[in-house]
């Protein structure tokens, strides 16, 4: 680059920081010009004529319809299309709009216009899982989708990553062969969600890169209680790319700001089949109720020295991760989801993303599965929309000025004025962009290819990692990924596939890990390691174990004191238990939180005791309330557990098996409690209202859940003592 282009160039830069500004209503407005109100219009054909499409026109009241029912064929040709194609992946799918505010002036690191001092663009953030088809379960194991489109004055950027930080494949041409082996199996037709089938196990065991991944999943992260309390992730390596042309490299992450929370795995079972869009409910109505959540924009930065290598990490690997504890992230920003879309067809639903969507000052790296989503998620969406125009619908509409020659095709929504349809020209049309406005790639003077060309496997520890988030896990934490590996690979069907795992995967991370698999699906265990056994049991007794704790956020102790906002409570009340007084007391303190509280009775309405239920034990679930609480006696000599019916006490002690906060109000309480067998237990709470709901509320807040109510094995049993 010569003096004078660096000059414009700097001086470019200085002016684009200079103009940045607020943009967050821009694309408010320009999605309100597509808005379209029918409410009490007169219906019409689609070529503007009234007319009554609700009764088919007859040879008679007891003939044929007609063919000549133009309006009401034209209705049902309609409605035969009204459908795309679901996604292959990350089908099941809801989103928000919001806003993404910079937190200062970054442009020593990117030209990015919408990481400018100052500078707040509207966004658009989808939420989804990978496996499951549409009508499926949001709540269900799996890798959970995040992907947000910031729209800034600069153009769109898409960040399209995972709620978890890797992956399980490093090179994109075995991404068709990992979905087809872990969606349905083609000879059955089922399983459509979870991968606990031979074709899923079968590639995991050719592909012991995913071990890590996988091992994320099968714990309680992958199984999170809702989209506002997981993490974004990037999983690749990108990079950033300043005025004067030089490049950093940075992986990037939305961090929670309300920390991350999780289901236990009979409630995901249970709210798959009783609301299987429970996450997209909690959204919705969080954001309706003025509950916004809110994640960090982060990013893990690292020098661009041209070997793609920090610190022995390899960066082109997105199966490798880097730990916050070796490179801690910098917050440059902030999300938040403040406001819910209009129409889920046209919205959530209609939107696409794309790893190439970026602005001037992010490009990409050479990392083989990152290639491959450059040119995916594109072809994709044109697939889906049936048209390469789908970026002209309004969801997807930038709202930086558009101008090329992308011409015709299906569905083209503009008039085009003049003759010229190519570039260069002089005769009216699109003018090329000055070479300021160049949009850079990469970094000055970077080499397109080092080497000679051929088909290359990255070669890597694939089972240290593992290791590591396996020495992470608190006891209770090891059982329920235990478990998992227990349910997945116990309903394999094929056990040759379920042995070549846990010996050729599994005890390669750990032996008493296998072991424990292997003994609780009746398979074959690998030889006992009583040294490796001798070393789990110490680094179990010792509270310092984790040696990189954020790998495991879920961690007991690692975000202290989380905010409640947005958590929901239940009051088991009936004809005599739960007062008005009651109600009010704990009012005033879950409202402080922004905690919402259902009353569940027998029945809906005003019970004798004066309170209104607004839930039955028919239309709700313990499952879908992270604490519980049971209204005091009304009967003057006190009550015991005698005094809960069928379905409160199934309510009440589901909950305790699941190890959430339980608190009974009143002087009742203790009686019904130790009537309940669970007086005294952690997590059990009993005294006035007030007392009560500060207790359950300190829970919630952390340690979240009381794990010692959980079964756990006798590992020295199994593994042999230390």
């Amino acid at each position: 680059m010569g003096q004078t282009t660096r000059l414009w160039a700097v001086l470019a830069g200085l002016f684009s920081i200079v103009a940045a500004h607020d943009v967050a209503n821009q694309k408010v407005d320009q999605l309100a010009a597509a808005l379209k109100d029918t409410n009490g219009q007169i219906e019409t054909t689609d070529n503007g004529v009234q007319v009554n499409t609700s009764n088919s026109l007859r040879a008679g009241p007891r003939g044929y319809n007609l063919l000549e029912d133009t309006t009401v064929r034209k209705k049902m040709i309609h409605f035969d299309r009204e459908r795309a194609p679901e996604r292959v992946v990350h089908a099941l799918g809801h989103g928000a709009y919001g806003t993404f505010s910079s937190y200062g002036d970054f442009s020593n690191l990117t030209t990015a216009c919408w990481l400018r001092d100052g500078a707040v663009s509207e966004v658009f953030t989808r939420f989804s899982v990978v496996v499951a088809s549409v009508g499926g379960s949001e709540s269900g194991r799996d890798t959970h989708g995040f992907a947000t489109k910031i729209y800034s004055e600069c153009g769109n950027q898409d960040f399209v990553g995972n709620h978890l930080s890797s992956f399980f494949i490093n090179d994109g041409a075995d991404f068709p062969d990992l979905i087809h082996a872990v969606k349905y199996e083609a000879d059955k037709g089922f399983p459509t969600g979870g991968t606990a089938h031979r074709t899923a196990y079968d590639f995991f065991g050719q592909h012991p890169e995913g071990a890590f991944q996988l091992m994320n999943v099968l714990s309680d992260l992958g199984i999170p209680r809702d989209v506002r309390h997981i993490s974004g992730n990037g999983v690749h390596t990108f990079r950033f790319i300043n005025v004067e042309g030089k490049s950093t490299l940075f992986k990037w992450f939305l961090l929670p700001k309300l920390g991350h929370r999780s289901l236990a795995y009979d409630e995901v079972t249970k709210i798959a089949g009783k609301n299987n869009n429970f996450q997209r409910v909690d959204l919705y109505n969080n954001i309706a109720a003025g509950i916004y959540p809110e994640w960090e924009f982060a990013v893990q930065l690292f020098p661009d020295d041209g070997s793609y290598m920090w610190n022995g990490y390899d960066l082109l690997i997105p199966t490798v991760i880097v730990p916050f504890e070796k490179n801690p992230p910098v917050k440059l920003g902030k999300l938040t989801l403040n406001r819910n879309f209009n129409n889920f067809f046209a919205e959530p639903e209609s939107i696409s993303f794309a790893p190439s969507n970026v602005v001037d000052g992010v490009s990409f790296v050479p990392d083989p599965l990152l290639q491959w989503r450059l040119m995916s998620y594109d072809d994709t969406a044109t697939h889906r929309h049936g048209s390469p125009n789908g970026f002209t619908l309004p969801i997807n509409r930038p709202i930086a000025p558009v101008n090329n020659n992308y011409r015709d095709g299906y569905m083209q929504p503009y008039i085009f004025e003049g003759n010229s349809t190519s570039t260069p020209n002089d005769i009216g049309g699109v003018q090329e962009p000055g070479a300021n406005a160049a949009l850079h790639y990469t970094s000055a003077g970077e080499r397109a290819g080092a080497g000679p060309v051929g088909r290359y496997v990255a070669q890597y520890d694939w089972f240290g990692q593992a290791r590591l988030f396996w020495n992470t896990l608190d006891n209770y934490a090891q059982q329920h990924t235990v478990d998992a590996y227990r349910f997945e690979l116990g309903n394999v069907g094929n056990a040759d596939v379920v042995q070549r795992y846990i010996d050729n995967t599994l005890d390669k991370i750990d032996t008493c890990l296998a072991r424990r698999v292997a003994y609780g699906i009746g398979a074959t265990m690998p030889p006992a390691n009583t040294t490796a056994s001798r070393s789990t049991m110490q680094r179990r007794s010792n509270s310092s174990q984790a040696e990189f704790p954020s790998l495991y956020p879920l961690g007991m102790g690692l975000e202290p004191n989380k905010s409640n906002e947005g958590l929901q409570v239940a009051l088991v009340a009936n004809d005599t238990l739960g007062t008005e007084a009651e109600v009010q007391a704990m009012m005033s303190l879950l409202s402080a939180q922004k905690v919402s509280l259902t009353l569940v009775a027998p029945r809906i309405g005003m019970l004798k005791t004066g309170v209104t239920a607004n839930a039955s034990f028919i239309t709700t679930s313990d499952v879908f309330f992270d604490a519980i609480f049971i209204g005091s006696s009304i009967i003057s000599n006190g009550t015991n557990s005698a005094g809960l019916d069928t379905d409160p006490y199934n309510f009440v002690m589901e909950v305790y098996g699941h190890g959430k906060a339980i608190g009974a109000l009143g002087t009742s309480g203790s009686a019904i409690l130790n009537g309940l067998g669970v007086g005294g237990e952690a997590g059990v709470y009993s005294g006035s209202a007030m007392d009560v709901t500060v207790g359950v509320l300190d829970a919630l807040a952390g340690p979240v859940r009381f794990p010692q109510r959980f079964t756990t094995d006798d590992v020295e049993a199994i593994c042999g003592a230390a």
